[in-house]
């Protein structure tokens, strides 16, 4: 009989809550992910209330919305995203700008609009394999490559490509990274984690705290996941009743798009992602032409 692990997935958007609802927990995290030197960390956060936050549509909000203050007195607001959806990368950019435009909502003035950092934690890639597992992202100018607008940063997490076992890890980024991608298959932390931070992360994932009612919660959420394709596939269905099945089908083809790229990307035979897809195998070679064209 196969033993239930002693850590879950934190992940599912239940654990993910759960770990980072303690605000020194998510500080540690966030000061070692976004790199922050001495004299810029964050010293204080808080969460934005939800009734503060615009829906922006399907009911869907990101996990945490948060206003950061670090050393140097500047003030930002983050929004954490771990969730799986189709047409992620433009949903991201669409929460990033609805955070941005939406403090004008409480009677700011443009001069008082705050940066705001989005961290989307990924289990699929999303870009191609020379772009490392933690990558940054803001506008640049295109002959200069200099930075001038820095109100939107994007930080993405892309837990497939973290590889390293328990013996290379080096430092506290490693062992967040570790955390995220690897602590379900735990049986206690690795010895070279010494952070209390990621301890009592670890601790909080681990099921035998969880009350029943968490749990249940666990495995709701873990079945609504499993459930969004066929979610996406019923709503294709619907709209064909309703005679708005071509936009519908507009969408599932660039669904499919999308996850034939980041496929291709990871070296996935065509074969493979023509089952895996709507597909067909010339569609699949068209895009690998294109994408060995780009690189």
């Amino acid at each position: 009989m196969m033993s239930q692990p002693r850590y879950l997935d934190v992940t599912n958007d239940v654990a993910f809550k759960k770990v980072f609802e303690h605000k020194e927990i998510l500080k540690d995290f966030l000061n070692v992910i976004l790199r922050r030197p001495k004299g810029l960390r964050i010293v204080e956060l808080e969460f934005i209330p939800s009734e503060e936050i615009p829906d922006l549509g399907q009911g869907k909000r990101s996990m945490f919305d948060l206003k950061c203050t670090d050393e140097s007195g500047k003030v930002y607001v983050v929004e954490m995203q771990n969730r799986r959806e189709p047409h992620f990368l433009k949903r991201v950019q669409y929460y990033a700008s609805h955070a941005y435009v939406s403090q004008l909502q409480v009677g700011n003035w443009h001069k008082n609009l705050m940066p705001v950092i989005v961290v989307a934690i990924t289990k699929s890639n999303y870009f191609p394999k020379e772009v490392k597992c933690i990558s940054y992202h803001r506008t640049r100018e295109d002959e200069t490559n200099q930075l001038h607008l820095y109100e939107l940063t994007y930080v993405f997490i892309e837990l497939k490509k973290f590889t390293k076992k328990k013996e290379e890890l080096r430092d506290l980024e490693d062992y967040w990274l570790y955390f995220l991608a690897k602590s379900q298959n735990d049986k206690a932390p690795p010895k070279e984690i010494k952070d209390k931070m990621i301890l009592q992360a670890y601790q909080t994932l681990e099921q035998f705290n969880w009350t029943k009612a968490e749990y249940d919660a666990y495995i709701r959420a873990r079945l609504l996941a499993e459930a969004d394709i066929l979610t996406l596939e019923k709503s294709y269905e619907d709209g064909e009743k309703k005679g708005i099945g071509k936009g519908i089908e507009k969408g599932r083809a660039e669904r499919d798009t999308e996850i034939a790229i980041n496929l291709l990307a990871q070296g996935i035979s065509i074969k493979v992602i023509a089952k895996s897809t709507g597909l067909t195998l010339k569609q699949i070679e068209e895009l690998k032409k294109k994408m060995n064209e780009e690189k």
